[in-house]
């Protein structure tokens, strides 16, 4: 099912996107709620999502005030700097894949991209 999911959002993006050059916008940030809690926190599951046909690299997000009880691979998303974080230790989200990881808080985080570079 998640396969067939992915097929449709990148044929519903081409459709939208064209062949234009890849921006910040283009990657989307998705938080849903695991079954799961770790240490009485609610367990959240966070998708970053590069939803054109280029890749992307060195993403960073905002994540100033970010906490977690769980444990967080570095290499999946790692904090730079005080208020940011880079994704997938800065290698490149290849178009239309995903990069998650897992964190346990309440409530649910709001990650912002901030910047990337582009690899068209």
């Amino acid at each position: 099912m998640g396969s067939i999911f992915q097929i449709l959002l990148v044929l519903f993006m081409l459709s939208f996107k064209g062949y234009g050059q890849c921006e910040i916008k283009d990657i989307t940030v998705g938080t849903e709620r695991t079954s799961e809690q770790i240490q009485g926190k609610q367990e959240w599951k966070v998708s970053f999502i590069n939803t054109c046909r280029c890749s992307q690299q060195a993403l960073i997000v905002s994540c100033n005030g970010f906490q977690t009880v769980e444990k967080v691979d570095p290499s999946i998303f790692a904090r730079v700097g005080n208020n940011n974080c880079i994704v997938n230790g800065g290698r490149a989200i290849a178009p239309f894949m995903t990069v998650q990881f897992l964190y346990a808080w309440d409530p649910p985080f709001i990650f912002v991209p901030i910047s990337s570079q582009v690899q068209c």
